[in-house]
């Protein structure tokens, strides 16, 4: 069934099964528009680094349905990840509960967590906040085993405006709705100010210890603002590129230190040092992100960047204005249905310079709401942007590919890269995985 924001069918269905999320293991809860995927990739990596065994939720699935359930920074395997699916969906069903299939999955999550018995999850809000599916959270209080111990929000920009309104304030208000009353929470310092008030006043409405992080120098001083400098060296570790990795960094580090205090070993001593950390930023995995692939059977790699709103499209304009050498960009693009094509190419093209050619992605499994922006009005939207408009289409990404090396035989060196979204991404690592290109 379609996006159907709100939170008493998973109540209903989570108490069916022993309401896991509370009885059985603690909890991190990230939120915002851009970041929060590389932010979760972070805690989950220092956490396993530091033998915390956790569990890790992120949407959407990268290559294929499971893999948005890690324990341990691995992907659960898919035989033991349809046993308790199955599960879940039978209780949905025995009791007429009439569950999305984001909340269907958000609760298979929450229940592998429980089987698996992790200490703690890092969660990734799905859509918005308040309404979201994993806001079926709860505070950690101390009577129960599980529960929130700590939020996060990163960069807030306009998305999904059909749902979650049309203006910052609207938008962060919703995203805000994950803060738990008492429970501390960091947000990204470098957010626009009404963003930053909107969620200063929800903190301060649950009595929540609110702390800005930015990682700038000349951000003004915050109590336990994480040294600029330190973390300038640290993002140093990260193989994980671009700038604003500074701030999605410095967000996970402070989260880190709120949670530390709970993850002790049989002396007493933090479990989570600065070794751990150290290691755990150098081993973070977020694929999809500014990753540099190379296509097999073909002598040419990509830049992946599944950028999909306006806030990703800016960030990913910076990056390629550091690399461009004054040279063009062939860009491949695949979008989904409904999302604005020129928030993106109104950041990342150049008009006299740059080729588009257009192609769409594989319908992600059980998401029968998302399909592909059309390849014709995608060409033809992007004559505005860059004179060059490839009239190529091409459905299936190793075609496409196929085609990009005719230009490569003509002696065209430009870089290639592939953006729109994290599907399409999807469909070129599965490809680049199968070792396959035609």
């Amino acid at each position: 069934m379609p996006i159907d924001l709100g939170l008493s069918r998973v109540y209903s269905l989570l108490k069916q099964l022993n309401n896991p999320h509370i009885n059985a293991y603690k909890t991190i809860h990230v939120a915002g528009t851009n970041g929060k995927g590389s932010t979760v990739a972070y805690l989950s990596s220092i956490l396993t680094k530091s033998k915390v065994r956790n569990g890790r939720f992120t949407s959407p699935h990268m290559l294929y349905y499971n893999d948005c359930i890690c324990i341990n920074d691995e992907v659960y395997p898919l035989s033991k990840f349809q046993k308790v699916s199955n599960l879940v969906q039978e209780q949905n069903q025995l009791h007429k509960l009439g569950c999305t299939e984001f909340e269907l999955l958000t609760v298979t999550a929450f229940k592998i967590f429980e089987l698996e018995n992790v200490e703690i999850a890092v969660v990734e809000v799905g859509l918005g906040g308040r309404l979201d599916a994993t806001n079926a959270l709860e505070p950690y209080n101390k009577t129960t085993k599980g529960g929130v111990i700590a939020t996060a929000i990163t960069k807030i920009g306009i998305d999904h405006e059909n749902l979650l309104g049309n203006t910052l304030a609207a938008i962060s208000g919703e995203k805000a709705g994950i803060i738990k009353r008492m429970i501390p929470c960091v947000l990204d310092r470098t957010n626009v100010k009404v963003v930053v008030e909107t969620v200063q006043n929800r903190a301060n409405e649950l009595d929540v210890p609110l702390t800005l992080v930015d990682g700038i120098e000349e951000a003004e001083p915050a109590p336990a603002q994480i040294i600029s400098q330190e973390v300038q060296d640290l993002l140093t570790l990260s193989p994980l590129k671009g700038d604003y990795q500074l701030q999605n960094l410095s967000v996970s580090l402070k989260v880190v230190e709120l949670v530390s205090p709970y993850f002790l070993d049989d002396a007493g001593n933090c479990r989570i040092t600065n070794e751990t950390i150290r290691s755990g930023i150098g081993a973070t995995r977020w694929p999809g992100r500014l990753q540099s692939v190379q296509i097999p059977n073909f002598d040419f790699s990509v830049l992946l960047d599944g950028a999909h709103n306006e806030s990703a499209a800016i960030e990913l304009g910076k990056h390629l204005r550091k690399q461009r050498n004054g040279q063009g960009i062939i860009f491949v693009i695949g979008m989904t249905k409904g999302k604005s094509l020129a928030s993106l190419l109104s950041h990342i093209a150049e008009k006299t310079k740059d080729t588009v050619i257009g192609t769409s992605f594989t319908p992600p499994e059980n998401m029968p709401w998302i399909s592909s922006f059309p390849i014709h009005q995608l060409q033809q939207e992007a004559s505005q942007y860059v004179e060059d408009v490839d009239k190529f289409v091409g459905e299936d990404i190793s075609k496409v590919f196929a085609h990009v090396k005719k230009y490569r035989d003509q002696g065209d060196e430009r870089q290639v890269v592939v953006c729109g979204s994290l599907y399409l991404c999807g469909d070129v690592l599965r490809l680049v995985e199968s070792g396959e290109s035609n």
